[in-house]
């Protein structure tokens, strides 16, 4: 078995966002990204300290897979979450993790949550691929990191790929796109020319760090997706608790 990952943080909560909204899951959020979101708002990623501040004191560090196992095994819930930060730094070594949950319970649902900018045969290893695309309105124009993040953000060949084993059957999959405006549609449309992805796949999900946020977007947003055939989906967690840690 392979050693183990940057690990931010592990907790029970409820899933927030999407087609599994509200279930019961155990969260393993990963440290470090390979992007770095800045939206117009002047609101980054609503977990810096996975990637603009990995540093962060209060992560967790490097966790050994055993351990990561052991944590869900005290009270394990039918689902497991692996998100960032971007998980999919971590390739092979998800394959590990994934095959030692499942020891501990065979019936378990895991989803990956991820950029897609991450390519490669561990994808395999997941119920489901929930795909968050980074679109241009992410992109931290003020910042050093403007240029990395626009030639990383995009990445057809791993889209292309998630796309692939999703209509083999071989994993399900959401499209989940943080919208800032109408500007966003055109792109989600070419990403979808580029990727081959289903409107029934498509997520629109309002851009805000705080309820007061997505209140002031969400019936744009709705309004957006029922326009073009996609689906909404809200952010539970920061509905009920805020944006904090650990929920």
């Amino acid at each position: 078995m392979s050693a183990g990952l940057k690990i931010s943080e592990m907790f029970l909560s409820i899933q927030g966002e999407g087609k599994r909204a509200g279930s019961l899951s155990f969260f393993i959020r990963t440290n470090h990204c390979n992007l770095r979101c800045k939206f117009s708002s002047g609101n980054l990623c609503d977990t810096p300290y996975t990637s603009w501040f990995p540093d962060n004191k209060d992560n967790l560090g490097i966790i050994p897979i055993s351990e990561i196992v052991k944590a869900y095994s005290v009270n394990p819930p039918p689902n497991v979450v692996i998100t960032g930060g971007e998980p999919g730094m971590y390739g092979e070594k998800l394959i590990d993790l994934c095959n030692e949950l499942r020891k501990v319970n065979p019936g378990i649902h895991i989803t990956l949550e991820t950029n897609g900018t991450y390519p490669g045969k561990y994808l395999e290893s997941f119920d489901l691929i929930s795909i968050s695309p980074k679109l241009a309105s992410s992109v931290p124009i003020d910042t050093s990191h403007r240029e990395s993040h626009e030639r990383q953000r995009i990445n057809p060949d791993a889209l292309k790929q998630i796309n692939s084993l999703h209509r083999l059957g071989l994993v399900d999959v959401q499209w989940k796109f943080v919208y800032t405006g109408v500007s966003d549609v055109g792109e989600i449309k070419q990403i979808q020319i580029l990727s081959g992805f289903r409107n029934s796949d498509v997520y629109l999900m309002p851009e805000g760090i705080t309820g007061n946020e997505l209140e002031l977007k969400r019936m744009e947003t709705a309004e957006t997706a029922i326009r073009h055939g996609w689906n909404y989906t809200d952010r539970l967690h920061i509905m009920i608790w805020g944006n904090k840690r650990g929920v």
